[in-house]
């Protein structure tokens, strides 16, 4: 039979304490939700931190033309929502590498004089929608491939997610 007074007398006795306080540490609930919630808030922090953006979609679509006229892709890619940020930055070196990011940054301003803002738009998601008339077939080489883009009319979207700290980013383009 274990007698507890006396296990704690020899050092045979501490992997058994140690053992007792990491179960009690393991399936204590409240514990584990602390933990939960931990690695969540570490998940949502650069959602809160992210200063990369407008007050409004307005400003920080002109943030992010003013960063390409500059030549500063970098910057540019941090105007889109975090898990875009990378793809764009990829995408705005080749333009850059094309020599086509100076008519990018023309034709998004062209845009923005046609928009309309999206009925479905609220306090945390606003939309610009715009039509384009593509008079001819055409092809487009993005990413290595040749793109068809057929004539026709088009209505295109641009959207905007508003983050918790408080600052417009793309969401696409």
């Amino acid at each position: 039979m274990l007698n507890w007074r006396n296990i704690f007398k020899s050092w045979t006795g501490v992997p058994v304490l140690i053992l007792v306080v990491l179960a009690g540490v393991w399936f204590f609930p409240g514990y584990r939700s602390w933990q939960i919630q931990r690695a969540y808030d570490k998940v949502e922090e650069p959602y809160y931190t992210d200063t990369y953006g407008g007050a409004t979609p307005e400003e920080t679509y002109d943030l992010f033309i003013d960063a390409l006229k500059d030549g500063d892709v970098e910057l540019a890619s941090r105007y889109f929502v975090i898990y875009k940020q990378d793809d764009w930055l990829k995408t705005l070196k080749e333009y850059e590498k094309s020599g086509i990011i100076l008519s990018f940054a023309k034709e998004l301003e062209d845009t923005k004089k046609i928009w309309k803002k999206s009925e479905k738009s609220d306090e945390e998601t606003t939309s610009f929608t715009y039509k384009v008339l593509i008079e001819e077939d055409d092809t487009a080489t993005f990413e290595g491939q040749e793109i068809n883009i057929p004539a026709g009319n088009y209505t295109n979207e641009t959207v905007f997610i508003k983050y918790p700290s408080g600052v417009w980013k793309l969401e696409g383009l």
